[in-house]
């Protein structure tokens, strides 16, 4: 029988305590900066042969050879390791999940990094070192309010989904949209939430959430916090029955700019950008007739006021139909600090503008970081000779039509940071992300 761990702390085994036994090693690789690692035990169970025995109550964690604090969070709550759990900790370089097959008495405790405080409205976490702290609502999203001297609200809604569409939809039975409705996920019913228990490193929260208008649509939000400012967001949205939708995306709300009014919005300059693909120029130049762009190591970037609508050839949004690339931040270089946003790839831009329209673009609107499924063809398409007839300007034909089972998965990294210059914030972030987008775990 395999011995199992009480997640009342979080233990890490000596090295001296496994070297008679038989030991298995699975890699986590990642780049030069600490990036948060957060995996399911279902997966790690992947990587065990079946004839290694391992004793999970032997794991830890190398980075670079030393052995680093780690958590074991108890999601199903039933007081040991079990498929449904997390195993958290932050890492660079070469790192390793190193278990054992033999029990070690040996162990090493390391203190939470987070207190959390229930509250009228949900949780308060604040890190024991008072440098971060971060307000948790009832349906699980995150509000950043203090980040190092900076005690504001720095990004609010982390997790929030916003949805559209046509909710009693009988389309293919007899071709009826029927009614359109809009909603957040503020409006969806709580069927479950969990603020799990502080550990060494992070404080992870998991809620489910669904829709009341959407027949089957449901919400699983999975955040974790991390010590050094990091916020990884697993935001999916699943369908269990046949859905006809304008919007599935991902946001998080006023990020830096109300705290601060010389908050400007950074990001790599678009792959591609409809206003500039109907001005028959590229989005850099785009970007140059509006003064926005900065070089950073002879690369061009975008760089604007945050609060800025940047003059855009059509809608309200400062941008919209836009290519999703690595990151985007808003900064300020009063406060010297920032939100980024980071991907953990980044998406092909299909040639074909009508599949890359039906899939994931990114939209800067209301200082609102929009990720995600948007659908809404404006008439301007056909206004312009370089996108007309790119797109169905009928509405029966603009929907993305979901069936059971179907699932639209926004996993992202938001970090909180402290940079001097502009310029420095984004060599900041493109190391950030790189080394977050080669994290690489069991390869």
């Amino acid at each position: 029988m395999k011995k199992v761990l009480p997640v009342l702390f979080v233990l890490v085994v000596s090295l001296m305590s496994v070297a008679f036994a038989g030991t298995l090693s699975i890699p986590v690789n990642a780049g030069d900066v600490e990036v948060p690692v957060v995996v399911q035990m279902s997966k790690l169970l992947d990587y065990v042969p079946e004839d290694f025995d391992a004793d999970w109550s032997t794991m830890k964690i190398l980075s670079n050879g030393k052995e680093i604090p780690y958590q074991v969070e108890d999601v199903d709550g039933n007081n040991r390791i079990s498929a449904p759990d997390y195993v958290v900790f932050i890492a660079s370089g070469k790192s390793q999940i190193v278990v054992s097959e033999e029990a070690s008495a040996k162990t090493t405790v390391y203190p939470k990094a987070f207190t959390v405080t229930k509250t009228d409205t949900g949780w308060t976490i604040k890190s024991t070192d008072n440098k971060f702290e971060v307000a948790v609502n009832d349906h699980g999203l995150v509000q950043v309010t203090q980040f190092g001297d900076a005690k504001a609200k720095l990004i609010d809604e982390l997790g929030i989904a916003r949805v559209s569409g046509w909710y009693n939809s009988t389309f293919y039975v007899d071709g009826n949209l029927g009614d359109h409705y809009e909603e957040t996920s503020s409006a969806f019913r709580v069927v479950s939430i969990k603020v799990l228990e502080p550990g060494p490193v992070a404080v992870g929260i998991v809620a489910t959430l669904k829709s009341e208008k959407f027949n089957g649509l449901t919400q699983q939000l999975v955040t974790h916090i991390f010590k050094n400012g990091d916020i990884l967001v697993d935001n999916t949205i699943v369908f269990e029955t046949y859905a006809d939708m304008m919007k599935v995306q991902a946001m998080a709300t006023r990020p830096i700019a109300p705290a601060f009014d010389d908050a400007v919005h950074m990001l790599p300059v678009f792959r591609r950008l409809v206003w500039a693909d109907e001005l028959n120029i590229t989005p850099y130049e785009y970007w140059l007739q509006r003064d926005a762009i900065t070089m950073v190591n002879n690369v061009p970037y975008i760089v604007f006021p945050a609060n800025s609508s940047m003059k855009p050839l059509w809608w309200g949004a400062t941008y919209i139909f836009a290519s999703m690339e690595k990151w985007r931040s808003n900064f300020s270089p009063s406060g010297k600090i920032g939100v980024a946003e980071i991907l953990p790839e980044v998406p092909v831009v299909m040639a074909d503008y009508k599949k890359w329209l039906d899939g994931s673009t990114w939209v800067y609107e209301s200082l609102e970081f929009r990720d995600g499924i948007f659908k809404w063809m404006p008439g301007e398409f056909d206004a312009y000779p370089s996108t007309t007839d790119v797109y169905s300007m009928k509405t029966e034909d603009m929907p993305n039509r979901y069936k059971a089972g179907d699932k639209v998965q926004f996993l992202r990294l938001y970090n909180v940071y402290n940079a001097n210059t502009i310029v420095d914030a984004i060599k900041l972030i493109e190391n950030k992300s790189a080394s977050f987008r080669s994290l690489k775990i069991g390869e």
